[in-house]
């Protein structure tokens, strides 16, 4: 099965602020208890990752692994919307491979948490780009034209005028 490349608009600043430090501070203790008490304290804020849908009384009966990971996949949605995704999908691979490094970058972006415990929510990978990374990101990528890209591309603009950053995972 192909990797499906997703990629929304994303809030980088609230997120840098208000939970940036709680993925980071659990992946060093391996305990999500701070995240998931977050969470249950302001449910309403936060959706259902893959559904998109607001959270239930009942939310974490739908969790699988309950670790920093999970928990964070949850919380990242107070930063993005899950339903508005402009990413590549199933042509990421190919497009990735066909672009000049740089280029394949932006399609991307970096990697949080401590280094030898990633934070990766999306479980295949899960990247980061504040706003001005995404600025460049559309300065790179924009001139080349690549048909497959023209959503992300579109992504990029708006969060470049909205001062946004960008979150991608698979």
């Amino acid at each position: 099965m192909a990797k499906s490349h997703k990629a929304y608009a994303f809030d980088w600043w609230s997120f840098e602020i208000d939970l940036r430090p709680l993925p980071e501070a659990g992946l060093i203790a391996n305990d999500p208890a701070e995240l998931e008490a977050l969470i249950d304290d302001t449910r309403q804020a936060f959706t259902d990752p893959s559904e998109g849908e607001p959270l239930s009384v009942g939310w974490q009966s739908a969790l699988e692994n309950r670790d920093v990971h999970e928990y964070g996949d949850y919380a990242l949605t107070r930063f993005c919307d899950v339903n508005d995704d402009s990413g590549i999908q199933e042509a990421w691979a190919e497009v990735s491979e066909r672009l000049p490094t740089a280029a394949a970058n932006t399609l991307l972006g970096f990697l949080i948490g401590p280094p030898e415990r990633l934070f990766d929510p999306g479980r295949y990978g899960s990247y980061f780009q504040t706003p001005d990374r995404a600025r460049d990101s559309l300065e790179i990528l924009e001139p080349l034209s690549v048909p497959e890209s023209v959503r992300f591309d579109e992504l990029l603009e708006r969060c470049v005028v909205q001062r946004r950053g960008v979150y991608v995972t698979f």
